[in-house]
């Protein structure tokens, strides 16, 4: 049976990057030079990947070598964070935590400058994107996440769930007039949304289990930007059923017939320990986003 390195080489790798040389490495890890440059031989070796290119005076990383260092680091972090809790025996929040939201306005929320005031020694690093990460390969310890969830090995925490529909404004539909049937809205302007992977979301959902080709007035990847157009008149657009109660202009297209039901959702990786930080997070990211989005 083929092992893979131990985490030591791991950790070995990370030094080199951050040194920026084999031979400061070795300095800092009380080794030879020779030796260090064997086992990093070997971990490319066993690998079977090159990750670092080296010259006469500068080490490069390749794609694989990146990859590597971003594990690399959030594995010595774990481990640092998880030697200081055990070294103090208490439950203390504290180490590097990463949080991937989909949306610059979650990422706004004063729940991260209220857990940062609660937990000081805990260090925030948000990321905003709306692409589906790896977050194994991104270091991300929690992520917001809309949609499906493909990969099973994570573990997923319902925060909310809505029907969405398609809706436009009383004043838009005035003066373009009622599509007469759920393929008739192909005819009309609409305000679309870009999926995750950057792509438009053309083709919109029917009860039936078909879909109908929409035409695009707009493309943006921002939910509010989306919903803010629709308010606005320029075009139909999938909403959330809430927005009903929150825009009393709004008027809902065939929604027996048009319709999709979303989820957001908590993800994060399966851990046998979870750290106090991250488990902090959870319990209180929980609670704030379900107000958020009741309030939206």
């Amino acid at each position: 049976m083929n092992r893979f390195p131990s985490a030591d080489r791991l950790l070995e790798f990370k030094a080199v990057v951050e040194a920026g040389s084999i031979s400061k490495a070795a300095d800092q890890l009380y080794l030879t030079r020779p030796t260090l440059s064997r086992r990093l031989n070997e971990l490319e070796a066993s690998l079977g990947l090159r990750l670092l290119q080296r010259t006469t005076r500068d080490l490069f990383l390749t794609p694989a070598g990146k990859e590597l260092y971003i594990r690399a680091e959030r594995i010595a972090a774990d481990v640092d964070a998880t030697w200081k809790a055990l070294k103090l025996h208490d439950d203390e929040p504290r180490g590097p935590l990463r949080i991937s939201v989909p949306e610059s306005e979650f990422a706004a929320a004063s729940l991260f400058t209220e857990f940062a005031t609660e937990f000081p020694k805990v260090e925030l690093d948000i990321v905003v994107t709306n692409r589906r990460t790896d977050l194994r390969a991104a270091g991300i310890d929690v992520a917001l996440v809309f949609g499906k969830i493909n990969d099973p090995s994570l573990i997923t925490k319902s925060i909310f769930s809505n029907r969405t529909l398609a809706m436009a404004t009383g004043s838009f539909l005035a003066e373009h007039g009622m599509p007469d049937s759920p393929e008739a809205i192909q005819n009309f302007d609409c305000i679309v949304l870009r999926n995750s992977e950057g792509f438009p979301e053309v083709q919109w959902p029917l009860a039936s289990g078909k879909t109908l080709k929409v035409r695009p007035r707009m493309l943006t990847a921002g939910f509010r930007l989306m919903v803010q157009a629709v308010y606005a008149g320029l075009g139909i657009g999938m909403l959330p059923e809430s927005a009903l109660s929150k825009n009393s202009d709004l008027v809902a297209l065939f929604p027996d017939d048009v319709v999709r039901e979303d989820h957001l959702r908590l993800v994060y990786v399966e851990r046998d320990f979870q750290l106090p930080h991250v488990r902090a997070f959870i319990e209180r990211s929980d609670k704030y986003w379900k107000n958020w989005l009741e309030n939206w």
